[in-house]
Formats: C-alpha cells, structure tokens, sequence
C-alpha cells in the first residue's frame, strides 16, 4: 500500500480499530497523526502511539478523549505535551489543581478549557491575571452552560 493510500485510509472515518492500529506503523508520520487523531483508535493503539518518535502524533495522542490516565499521566513527563495533556477531560484532577496554578499562562488557559476542572479552579482562573486564561475560562463548557440558563 502507498502512503498516499494509507493516509486515505486513515482520514476515513470509518476505518475500523484494527485497519487503524495497522496503520499505527506505517513509515509515514502523517499517516500516524490521523491515526492518532482518530475516533476509532483503540485504547491500545493509542498506548502504542503515545511512544511514537515524532511529537505532533504524541499531541494528538494526549488530546484524544480515549487515551488512558496512565498515558496521559508519561506524556505530561514532556513539557511540550502538558498544554495538551492538561485541556484531556481524562487528566486526573489533581494534575489540573497543580497546573491552574503553573506559572505559563498556556498551560492555565488549557486548563481553563477542561471540562473536568473542579470548581474552585475555575473559579481562580475566572480571576486570572492573564487576559487569555480569562477568555479560555468563557469557553468552558460548565461556564457556558451556566450563561445559556441565564
């Protein structure tokens, strides 16, 4: 199969787990970003992707709803995935409590996001410093809940 023909694949949306977790391997790095990006990989695939060399499939592999707390907890290891690891509705809460308080407002602002956030962070953030963690806090699904019932 090409890489042209496997990215084809990949980019379909209903490529099963098993294709998905084939392709996992390929040569082509962007055949293993929409592999990771992909609703249908599997837990394990994404497990597999998550050691990957290159760091854009490891982004999307810390943002993908399915990736497990563990995966997420090594890839917070690297500092250049935290910002994608802290906005995962999967992080653990504890890890969003020490990262609303990290000192790059980035990290906050996607913290911000998290639909998982405990209240009293959001409420922290809600009084942030930084302009765009504030505006980040407005996109919160929780927080645009409680506008639209207002």
């Amino acid at each position: 199969m090409t890489s042209i023909e496997a990215l084809e694949i990949a980019k379909d949306e209903n490529t099963s787990s098993e294709i998905l977790h084939q392709l996992s391997t390929d040569e082509n790095p962007f055949v293993r970003v929409h592999v990771a990006a992909h609703m249908n990989t599997s837990v394990e695939t994404l497990v597999l992707l998550s050691e990957d060399e290159i760091p854009l499939v490891k982004q999307f592999v810390a943002e993908h709803l399915s990736t497990p707390v563990d995966t997420l907890i090594s890839l917070s290891k690297d500092s250049d995935l935290l910002y994608w690891v802290a906005g995962n509705p999967n992080t653990p809460v504890e890890m969003l409590r020490q990262w609303g308080k990290d000192e790059d407002e980035n990290i906050r602002a996607s913290v911000a996001v998290n639909p998982n956030i405990p209240s009293e962070i959001l409420d922290a953030l809600m009084i942030d410093e930084n302009e765009d963690v504030r505006t980040a806090v407005m996109k919160n699904p929780i927080v645009q809940a409680k506008t639209n019932n207002n």
